[in-house]
């Protein structure tokens, strides 16, 4: 296995407030738990890649502090988590605020330490910059004509020029996810086990008929689709129905198929249709509408520009006011978690015939966290007219952070592409 040798500078201030702003439930799990997402970041570089950490440092204001999520008189000072990441073996560096604007010197103390570091004896292979502040983007330029790898961490909204330059760029539901244990992801992953990642020995043949664990898999995944109302979602039917590691012993993975839905297929369930996502019944269920990303040729070229400056997914237009829908039903119905906002907000999309990549949902829940007016977290709820607000809002702050000089009628134009305001029919 390949080992990257890396460092991480992280803005405590920046990086902390994102998260709150996102889910402050989560982002207290996030600092008080350093070491769980440090060594998950670790393993999850890609192939046979595993990063060492050589230098980890957390900057942080020891005077800082954010409105407690609990009770808002209370202040919820930073300088609590401090044993945290000392703990994870993260050196805290104080940054106390130097300024009557409470500016406390973090961005320049990480460009003098990044610079350092650059010239040091030991070559670091990559630099991890943990803050959304878009005033690091000549530093990364810098590392980027050095050739070293780059991750950057922005748990809120950044230029996308910041995004563009970073090799991996990891967003807050990124590091909601890292808390998470592998096998709650499974229900967004639709092929749990690759074809290539089977045995290299060669499965036992298997007895259908007299295998009682298969049987019991058939005859589940028989009830669920005869049971089921709408679309079935195969990622998520296929972490309840995964084989045992017994199983997988003997007959390979999904008994011998490679994947889930292979195994599915060979029961050969009457009129069933497929999409990457999803199966139903072509006689009792409507067919999830295309989750296909537009063409260009279908999308004004106003549209396309907004597209490419802002990274708002490229959806039918159609699809806008079903992401809104489901959001206000979302917030209006549970108590607010990010991760499970835009999960759920898919499924119930889902259920509705839409088919709808999980992308666009939480791009939509961050615009109406970071833009502030359509919180999914306050009360009364938004509705789906403000959360369109809030999204429109989001997509043209990011455009003018990214020098996108829009026209009036250009902003109408991307207002009637996303379903903004009063045409939500």
């Amino acid at each position: 296995m390949k080992t990257v040798r890396a460092a991480l500078f992280l803005d405590f201030d920046n990086f902390f407030s994102g998260l709150m702003d996102a889910d402050p439930t989560l982002a207290l799990d996030v600092v008080k738990s350093p070491s769980r997402w440090l060594h998950r970041l670790a393993q999850r570089t890609g192939a046979d890649v595993e990063r060492q950490w050589l230098v980890l440092r957390c900057y942080m204001n020891p005077g800082g502090w954010l409105p407690h999520p609990a009770n808002p008189s209370e202040r919820l000072y930073f300088s609590k988590f401090r044993p945290f990441f000392t703990q994870a073996g993260v050196e805290v560096v104080d940054c106390p605020a130097l300024t009557k604007g409470s500016k406390n010197g973090a961005d320049i103390r990480i460009v003098i330490d990044v610079m350092t570091a650059m010239r040091a004896n030991t070559r670091y292979d990559e630099f991890v910059i943990a803050s959304a502040d878009a005033d690091f983007t000549p530093l990364l330029q810098v590392l980027r004509a050095d050739d070293r790898r780059i991750t950057a961490i922005a748990t809120s909204a950044t230029a996308p020029a910041y995004e563009s330059l970073a090799d991996r760029f990891l967003d807050e539901q990124d590091m909601f996810d890292l808390m998470v244990d592998e096998t709650e992801l499974l229900e967004d992953t639709p092929n749990l086990v690759a074809p290539e990642k089977a045995s290299l020995e060669a499965p036992k043949a298997l007895d259908r008929s007299l295998d009682a664990q298969y049987q019991g898999f058939e005859k589940a995944v028989r009830s669920a689709f005869y049971d089921a109302e709408g679309p079935i979602n195969l990622a998520r039917l296929s972490s309840y129905l995964k084989p045992t590691t017994e199983a997988d012993a003997r007959y390979g993975p999904w008994y011998g198929e490679g994947s889930f839905r292979r195994a599915i297929e060979r029961l050969e369930l009457p009129n069933v249709r497929f999409t990457q996502h999803v199966m139903w019944d072509t006689t009792r269920h409507q067919e999830p509408s295309s989750g296909a990303w537009s063409s260009r040729s279908e999308v004004p070229p106003s549209v396309v520009n907004f597209t490419e400056v802002t990274g708002m997914p490229n959806i039918p237009s159609a699809q806008w006011p079903v992401i809104y829908q489901a959001l206000e039903a979302y917030a209006a119905k549970h108590s607010y978690n990010f991760t499970e906002a835009s999960r759920w907000s898919r499924d119930h999309a889902l259920g509705k015939g839409f088919e709808i990549p999980r992308r666009a949902f939480t791009f939509t829940v961050q615009a109406c966290q970071n833009e502030g007016s359509a919180r999914l977290n306050v009360k009364p709820s938004p509705s789906a007219s403000a959360i369109s607000q809030a999204l429109y809002n989001a997509l043209l702050w990011r455009a003018e952070q990214a020098g996108l000089e829009a026209s009036e009628a250009e902003k109408q134009e991307l207002a009637n592409w996303i379903h903004h305001a009063g045409s939500l029919n």
